[in-house]
């Protein structure tokens, strides 16, 4: 019985093209996942730090060492708005480019 030694790591262990083409595929679609994550990351983050921005400037006036309890309901209030009309406006442009439901 002959022994075949095993592949060193140079050697691909298959020398298909279609391995191959599947593997940079496969690396083209992870790295299109990891840079979407990262811009839906930055998105949330700068939408946050401008809502934060407007509704403090909108429901703050006098800023002291705490919240009055009507400015922390005026900027709970605001986030809400602006996460509402986010989603609506999201919810639509999907709509209309076929993606929505």
């Amino acid at each position: 019985i002959a022994l075949r030694s095993a592949p060193s790591p140079a050697q691909p262990i298959t020398s298909s093209p279609c391995s191959t083409e599947r593997l940079a595929d496969h690396r083209r679609v992870l790295l299109a996942r990891q840079i979407q994550h990262e811009m839906n990351a930055a998105f949330v983050q700068e939408f946050y730090q401008t809502v934060r921005d407007k509704c403090f400037k909108a429901c703050v006036t006098k800023p002291g060492t705490s919240l009055t309890s009507s400015e922390q309901q005026c900027l709970a209030k605001c986030c809400d708005r602006y996460q509402e009309a986010t989603e609506i406006v999201t919810k639509s442009t999907l709509e209309m480019s076929g993606y929505g439901e």
